[in-house]
This record gives structure tokens, C-alpha cells and sequence, in this order.
């Protein structure tokens, strides 16, 4: 199987906040630019399932107060997992295609990454936009039949995006959850790996991306 992968091809998708990021960056810019506790009342509402994701963030983004120029000051702080260039070298050697998927916002992912060089890889991510010292968000990839999501992460590689090569999926949270159900190979770690546990579906589990880039190529490469 897995060789026949390695010949077909394979895609990797790849959670970012505490993924490819170390912690998480949009814990950390709500928790800053929060004028009040309000985003803490939704995220309990969120923990005990009586909100999705979507209403969650959109209440806890539409509550920020702060310009870009604070955002982008917060950003710059931000670090990387250092074996994430390691896993981009190798998903390129071997054919393969890797997108990030993230429950974050394109205007702090496309910066983040943009600021460390990593400006052409393929993101979908939730919407931004500035307004003043507000942000307005929105959900392009949120699906009616995943409520529970606000970004639906699985309708990437699910039909009818599925063109029949292996799906490699990384991530650490509840929001990756969904697309570790139906992704061929699983590398977890943090909730994603007690909740995948729990259900008793296979993966791997992780604790930094050079140990993914590692167990990636004895996969694609075993007989």
C-alpha cells in the first residue's frame, strides 16, 4: 500500500495553530486583544458543545480591538516548529502536494508565514478582514452537513476533491478531528491523540515535525 502510494502520489494536509506553529498563535491573539472575558463565556460554551466552532470564533473575533500594526507587533513573536522545513523538503522529493488547513484566519496565517519565507504554500483558512480597530471574520470552507466545524477541513480532500491519492493528515486539536476520520495515514498528537485513541482509529503519534518527516519517509518507502 504504501508503496503504491509513494508511486501514485500522496497529499499532506497540516493543521497550523500548534502544529506547524509552537502553541497556539489564535489562543494567543484572542486571549491579548480581548477587552473583556466574553471570549472566555464562549469558549466554555464552545468546551461544553452547546456552540460549534463557527459561532465561537466569530463572537471571540468580532469582540478584538487592536490595528494591524498591534497585531502584526503580537505575530512577530510567533515561532515555528523547526522540522517543518524538513517535512516541506520531503513532501517535495517525493512528489507529493501539502496544504495547511487551519480554524485560524488567512491574514494571520498568510503573514506569519510570509514574514519566515514561506509565502507560497497552499493555506485555506478561515477569513479576515480589518476594519479599523476591528476585525470582521468569515467562513468560506464552513459546511451545513459539519456543524460542528468552522472550517470543514475534510471537503479538501472528501469527494468530490478526492482524486485518489493517498491522504497524509497532521494536526493536534478538536477541529482536526473530523478530517483525521478520513484521512488514510493519522499523525496526531496533543486532544487529537486521546480523542483517536478513544474512538480506537490508527495513528501516529508525534511531538515535533522531524519526527513526522522521519516516519513519513519509512512509510512512503516501506515494502
Amino acid at each position: 500500500m504504501a508503496e503504491q502510494a509513494a508511486r501514485a502520489g500522496f497529499r499532506v494536509f497540516i493543521d497550523f495553530d500548534n502544529t506547524i506553529t509552537i502553541g497556539d498563535v489564535l489562543d494567543g491573539v484572542i486571549e491579548k486583544f480581548s477587552p473583556d472575558d466574553g471570549w472566555r463565556v464562549l469558549e466554555a460554551e464552545w468546551e461544553a458543545e452547546r456552540i460549534g466552532a463557527r459561532a465561537c470564533l466569530d463572537g471571540q473575533l468580532r469582540g478584538l480591538r487592536a490595528t494591524w500594526p498591534e497585531f502584526e507587533r503580537h505575530l512577530a513573536g510567533v515561532k515555528i516548529d523547526p522540522g517543518f522545513a524538513a517535512l516541506i523538503d520531503l513532501v517535495k522529493r517525493e512528489g507529493g502536494e501539502l496544504m495547511i488547513v487551519s480554524d485560524n484566519f488567512d491574514l494571520f496565517v498568510g503573514h506569519i508565514l510570509e514574514e519566515r519565507g514561506l509565502a507560497g504554500l497552499a493555506v485555506r483558512a478561515n477569513h479576515l478582514e480589518l476594519a479599523r480597530d476591528r476585525v470582521i471574520p468569515s467562513f468560506p470552507f464552513a459546511n451545513p452537513n459539519c456543524p460542528g466545524c468552522a472550517h470543514c477541513k475534510k471537503t479538501h480532500f472528501i469527494p468530490p476533491n478526492d482524486d485518489g491519492r493517498r491522504v497524509i493528515y497532521i494536526g493536534d486539536g478538536r477541529s482536526d478531528l473530523c478530517p483525521a476520520r478520513h484521512a488514510d495515514v493519522v499523525f496526531a498528537k496533543s486532544s487529537l491523540l486521546d480523542h483517536l485513541r478513544a474512538e480506537k482509529i490508527p495513528c501516529i503519534a508525534f511531538a515535533d515535525l522531524s519526527g513526522v518527516a522521519d516516519a513519513m519517509e519509512k512509510i512512503l518507502h516501506e515494502n
